[in-house]
Formats: structure tokens, C-alpha cells, sequence
């Protein structure tokens, strides 16, 4: 397969979602002429249009992994304020991608949550290894005085990063903020959960 043709693809149907918002609206044939590929080549990639949405957003959150870099030589503080760079920088680029995959949306869409429930949980693997990473580093250097049980740093972080969630859904309330003091704010929420 064709890495290129594909990405294409991926990031056509990505755009058509963030414009229509509604998956249903969108057709295998405006997928391609947005990826300026005919639709046959589309076809050549996948069995429908639920699989390329599917696996588009699948591959939306696969780049975010790997955008993420971790540095063993810069501390925790640095390191956990880049993650939540990453997660927000991720948010900006697909707001609508994320908007789009509520409980609600996915569950008028079949195919596309199958598809998306098959896949996710290898990506979701992938940034439970990064957070895995992240707890090591800051019991390391004593930020965090102990192992904490994965229950415990699992809620932390998560409650770290929906910071950055309420401030992108809802940033208009929060207009006395930048985005550097939000990301500070998830930071400080990380270790005072776990501390």
C-alpha cells in the first residue's frame, strides 16, 4: 500500500468532517476529489466510506503519538507542560474530529464506532505506555513521593488534561487565560492529585 495515497485520503476525509461536521453527509467520492485521487483509488484502500472516516480518526490520534517525544534528559515539569503542548496542539488542529466522536455521534454510526473501537484501543495503549513513562519520571525526581496505584495516576492525568479540554470547549469563559497558564493549570492539578 501506498503510504502517501493514503494519508491523503485520511487527511481528505478529516477535512470533510471538520467542514460537515455530519459523517452521514459525506460520500466516497467527495473523500477522493478532496484528496484529488479518483474513487476508484479510494476503493483500491477500503471497503467503504465508514472505514476511511474511521480510520482517519484513528490516524488523527496515531500522529499525536508520535509527535510526542520524551526526553530523558529534561525534567518531569518540562516534559509532562510538552505532553499536555502535544494534547492541546492536537485539539487545535482537530477540534471537530473530536467533537465528532461523543457517544451520541458514534452511535448513529455504526460502522464507523466498530471500526474506531477495534483500533482505539491499540493507540490507547500507546499513550498509557507514555503515561507510564511520565509517573516513573516524576516519582523519580520526588515530585510525586510515590508509586501511585494506576487507578490514582490514571485520574490525574486525565484530570490534567481535561483542563485543556474545558479550555478549548469552553475557552470563551475562561477569556482571562492563556493557553501557557492552562497547561500550568494541569500540570499543578497532576501532582496535587497525586501528592
Amino acid at each position: 500500500m501506498s503510504k502517501d495515497k493514503k494519508t491523503l485520503i485520511y487527511e481528505a476525509a478529516l477535512s470533510l468532517v471538520y467542514e460537515n461536521y455530519d459523517m452521514s453527509r459525506i460520500k466516497v467520492a467527495d473523500i477522493a476529489e478532496r484528496a484529488s485521487i479518483g474513487k476508484g483509488t479510494v476503493y483500491e484502500y477500503f471497503d467503504s466510506k465508514e472505514q476511511v472516516i474511521g480510520e482517519a480518526l484513528i490516524y488523527m490520534f496515531e500522529k499525536g503519538v508520535e509527535e510526542f517525544q520524551f526526553d530523558e534528559n529534561v525534567g518531569f515539569k518540562e516534559t509532562y507542560l510538552g505532553f499536555l503542548r502535544n494534547i492541546s496542539s492536537m485539539i487545535n488542529r482537530n477540534m471537530f474530529e473530536f467533537m465528532t466522536l461523543n457517544k451520541q455521534d458514534l452511535d448513529s454510526h455504526a460502522t464507523i464506532k466498530a471500526i474506531i473501537v477495534e483500533l482505539i484501543e491499540q493507540v490507547r495503549q500507546r499513550y498509557i505506555e507514555i503515561f507510564e513513562q511520565l509517573v516513573d519520571k516524576s516519582v523519580q525526581e520526588r515530585i510525586v513521593k510515590e508509586k501511585p496505584s494506576r487507578f490514582d495516576w490514571e485520574i490525574a492525568v486525565l484530570s490534567s488534561m481535561n483542563c485543556i479540554f474545558l479550555y478549548k470547549q469552553y475557552g470563551g469563559k475562561f477569556y482571562q487565560l492563556n493557553n501557557e497558564e492552562v497547561l500550568e493549570k494541569g500540570y499543578n492539578t497532576y501532582v496535587k492529585l497525586l501528592n
